[in-house]
């Protein structure tokens, strides 16, 4: 038998036959020449989620793939603003569309998506729930409470969410506070986006409002758009009504006013398993129904596995003016929460 000094037969590296074409699964080749098999859920901001077989769920950088086999056909949007639905290669550092025979470079690609098969593929679920119990000298319980869905699509994006808090201290409730929210977007390139409706509805009896509505729209811009890193902002006007649980004698238990929205969302990941969140919510109004609001919720969370997680909350709300009750006191400025609890993502 025969060996070279490198202990090959030859200098040629050695390439594995590449995969056959299989609809139930992508085919990822990396520029190692790693071959990944599974399914290639999204490319965004350069970075590519990958759901392997056998390795589970990947974060692997754009720029590391060599080439890309898919089952399936697949949303691409350009950094044109076009949007390619079908089916589609990459190979070479360059983007086939099969149906059109369009070629165009891989930096020129905003996103990938597959075509949804099913209204579900198209949803997202954030949940959280922290809880607190003291008994003895006081007894106390405290719930914290939230919900986002998100709807995604390569155009636009619809965004429903809950948060609530509730505390009970020795039978006597102390907190009872919900909001519910709800906006639309639409991307016209990866980082301009209007928002033609943003509405909440709000109840805090202990802030001394029964209800309070506000409905608005707007236009948005993302400040950051990395892998790591995802910042945007957006403002528009909008109109708030207001009803109080209870008032003075001689005032209207309702309110109306324009307003002029500003919210900014921030989201970063600190190392592969921990996030930091915050959504800050400004609106500025009359001063009958308020004056100026502000919300506030910032979290960090821990990826326990990839679908549960844990986190510590802060949630912030201030009304710069409030509504006398009718008994003639006047509800804290701010209220202040603090919570610890599982989270779940689907």
């Amino acid at each position: 038998m025969l060996f070279h000094s490198a202990g090959y037969a030859d200098d040629t590296a050695w390439v594995p036959p590449p995969p056959k074409v299989d609809e139930a699964f992508d085919w990822i080749e990396l520029t190692s020449g790693e071959w990944l098999k599974g399914t290639f859920r999204y490319m965004y901001n350069d970075s590519v989620e990958f759901d392997s077989d056998k390795l589970g769920v990947l974060t692997i950088d754009w720029s590391d793939i060599k080439e890309v086999r898919f089952g399936g056909p697949m949303g691409v949007r350009l950094d044109n603003r076009t949007v390619h639905r079908g089916r589609v290669t990459l190979d070479d550092g360059e983007m086939h569309f099969t149906e059109t025979g369009e070629t165009v470079k891989r930096d020129k690609v905003v996103s990938i998506a597959p075509v949804a098969h099913d209204e579900w593929d198209r949803w997202e679920l954030n949940a959280k729930i922290g809880a607190d119990y003291q008994t003895g000298n006081t007894n106390e319980t405290s719930y914290t409470g939230a919900i986002e869905l998100a709807r995604r699509t390569a155009t636009t994006r619809l965004k429903l969410s809950y948060i609530g808090n509730y505390s009970e201290t020795d039978d006597v409730e102390s907190a009872n506070n919900h909001r519910v929210s709800s906006s639309f977007d639409y991307f016209f390139d990866e980082r301009i986006f209007v928002r033609p409706f943003d509405g909440e509805y709000y109840r805090d009896p202990f802030q001394n409002l029964n209800m309070q509505l506000t409905l608005g729209a707007g236009i948005g811009y993302k400040l950051v758009d990395t892998k790591k890193m995802d910042w945007e902002i957006q403002i528009g006007p909008a109109y708030q009504y207001t009803v109080f649980s209870t008032v003075q004698p001689g005032e209207d238990s309702e309110a109306q006013s324009p307003a002029a929205l500003f919210t900014t969302t921030f989201d970063a990941d600190i190392t592969d398993d921990l996030t930091y969140k915050l959504n800050y919510q400004a609106t500025l109004t009359n001063r009958a129904s308020g004056l100026l609001t502000q919300h506030l919720v910032t979290s960090l969370e821990y990826e326990i596995t990839t679908i549960f997680d844990v986190f510590i909350m802060l949630q912030v709300d201030r009304v710069e003016d409030p509504m006398a009750k009718a008994d003639g006191s006047v509800p804290s400025k701010n209220d202040v929460t603090l919570s610890l609890g599982l989270g779940v993502d689907i």
